[in-house]
């Protein structure tokens, strides 16, 4: 498996010229600027590159090259397997409640016996991820095929992001790359840090996005009792403050990020799922704690290699996260690396949320402020 990893900025171009690696075993993944229109002719110019590869690729405000964070370009990795055999899959996912029916169509046309791996990209608006996995995995089996991915992201303005549609950056859009053979091996891990505390609390009324009730008291009001002196500088200290969302069977959580109060209703807006009817903890974390989360993530997976494998790690990592740990972000995606075997290349984006199995096993969850890691390679 060869990997070039690059990066293009419309003050300086091309850090490095694009490899010639195409061909129909190339994947080309593209992260970066929301705002596409900076880019005149970039984009056609990748595909004129890569005529017989795959290429996909999604908006992000901020693309991850090694251990550096690439936030006005592009960053582009170019992998070209050995062994493997890949296949993409588009469709369009105007809304929300098209989620489902977009999974499963991705699911039909992905699945195979020797699938090992899909990679989901999704529009970072119109995706209710957990609904967008349910439907991948009503054809996919969770037990055999690593699902990870992320959903896009712009600077939190929450207006537009984009995923690559034959190449072209469009909106509404979600793909799957599928990954097939025996030699190929997808291994992922996601850890977010924060340490929850406090009782347990029962999320009783919530539609969507959005929590209304916390064991029966409006949600907001119970929140800013939890912050304390913090709620003063709602919506943005709630990024410290997340909530764990048990799983009914309470094995596992999600996280998820307040990052809307209304104050009329007394509710809190997220920018993923919120079932009611499931218990719910509150959070903390800081800079320290999230990097300690994300070592944890990379030396569990490395402690599964092989010796002297040198692998690519594929880092989907939550916008907010970079927000919270502000100058100390670069800190995250150097610890990764550093724990990697030597040979090793980073390479990803910070997205509207994440989507990779719990800490705790089992299937493909939709994530907040969480990093996840998925290491890439092929057997001899």
């Amino acid at each position: 498996m060869q990997v070039i990893l690059t990066f293009f900025t419309p003050a300086k171009g091309w850090h490095q010229p694009l490899p010639d690696l195409d061909s129909s075993q190339t994947l080309v993944l593209v992260f970066g600027e929301p705002d596409h229109h900076a880019f005149p002719g970039v984009f056609k110019y990748i595909q004129t590159q890569y005529p017989t590869s795959v290429i996909a690729g999604c908006a992000s405000m901020a693309g991850i090259f090694g251990e550096h964070l690439q936030q006005e370009g592009l960053v582009v990795g170019v992998i070209r397997f050995d062994h493997a055999r890949l296949a993409l899959a588009e469709t369009p996912l105007s809304s929300p409640a098209a989620s489902r029916q977009a999974g499963e169509y991705l699911g039909l046309q992905l699945q195979a016996p020797d699938l090992k791996g899909v990679l989901l990209l999704t529009d970072g608006l119109n995706t209710q991820g957990t609904e967008l996995i349910r439907g991948l995995a009503a054809h996919i089996d969770q037990e055999s095929v690593a699902i990870v991915g992320g959903l896009a992201s712009d600077r939190m303005a929450f207006q537009a992001t984009w995923v690559l549609h034959n190449g072209a950056p469009c909106s509404g859009r979600a793909c799957g790359i599928g990954f097939y053979g025996e030699k190929v091996v997808f291994a992922s891990q996601s850890r977010d840090g924060f340490r929850p505390f406090g009782p347990e609390r029962r999320i009783t009324r919530a539609d969507n996005r959005t929590i209304y009730e916390i064991d029966h008291r409006p949600a907001l009001q119970v929140y800013k009792e939890y912050l304390g002196e913090h709620a003063q500088y709602l919506p943005q200290s709630a990024l410290n403050f997340p909530l764990a969302i048990w799983n009914s069977d309470k094995t596992h959580y999600a996280v998820r990020v307040p990052v809307a109060v209304d104050d009329a209703a007394q509710s809190l807006g997220f920018i993923a799922d919120i079932p009611s009817g499931y218990q719910a903890q509150f959070m903390y974390g800081s800079a320290d704690y999230l990097v300690d989360g994300a070592e944890d993530a990379v030396k569990s997976l490395v402690a599964k290699l092989p010796n002297n494998t040198p692998v690519l790690a594929l880092t989907i990592s939550c916008a907010a996260r970079q927000l919270i740990m502000g100058e100390d972000t670069a800190q995250e995606l150097k610890t990764v690396l550093e724990n990697l075997p030597n040979g090793s290349q980073q390479f990803g984006f910070y997205s509207f949320g994440e989507l990779a199995p719990t800490e705790y096993g089992g299937g493909c969850s939709h994530h907040n402020a969480t990093m996840t890691l998925s290491l890439l390679y092929e057997r001899p």
